[in-house]
């Protein structure tokens, strides 16, 4: 059996990413990004009307409020128009599902984010696999969150793993997977 360390090295790898870290779920890695990005009580996320209830619930437990956007009707992903139309005086990040693996327009949504300075999470938890222009899902936000759910495209029965290229979220990602503790301790 491979061991966590080496897992992420290889998902690193094949990702051509400078951190993965592994995690019991998606749902606690989606809950470490938006921890690790900063979202506190009454900041605003906004996330796609078309999607699974794990994408809003680590938005809630922060205390955090959820902003639903229109999706594309042929890839039910979110576009970069839908998301500017909820950009408001709160908004502290974007959460974009490659639903199904179908993937949106990542270069509108990317410049959509540098503009407005506003964070993306993506969530690639059914996206192993697919791409966009070239570019493996899970390498177009801030980080990233794949599934290895029984139900997903590459399965370990559960667990799954964060992607990103930011050293400050991995170290704080590290800290939130362990509840708290210092990698180590």
């Amino acid at each position: 059996f491979a061991t966590a360390n080496k897992i992420e090295k290889q998902i690193e790898k094949y990702f051509n990413v400078k951190y993965a870290i592994t995690v019991n779920s998606w749902t606690s890695g989606l809950i470490a990004a938006v921890g690790a990005i900063g979202i506190e009580p009454g900041d605003e996320v906004i996330v796609p009307e078309v999607t699974w209830i794990a994408t809003v619930a680590p938005i809630t437990y922060c205390g955090a409020i959820p902003v639903f956007c229109d999706v594309d009707p042929n890839t039910w992903c979110a576009t970069s128009e839908a998301v500017a139309r909820c950009i408001g005086p709160r908004t502290k990040a974007i959460i974009i599902v490659d639903l199904y693996g179908n993937m949106p327009n990542w270069d509108d949504l990317k410049a959509l984010s540098k503009k407005s300075g506003i964070p993306i999470l993506e969530d690639s938890a059914e996206a192993l696999g697919s791409s966009y222009q070239g570019e493996k899902a899970g390498g177009f936000g801030k980080a990233s969150v794949f599934s290895f759910h029984r139900t997903k495209t590459i399965t370990t029965g559960e667990g799954g793993i964060i992607l990103t290229d930011d050293p400050a979220l991995f170290e704080r990602c590290k800290i939130l997977r362990d509840h708290g503790r210092a990698p180590g301790s």
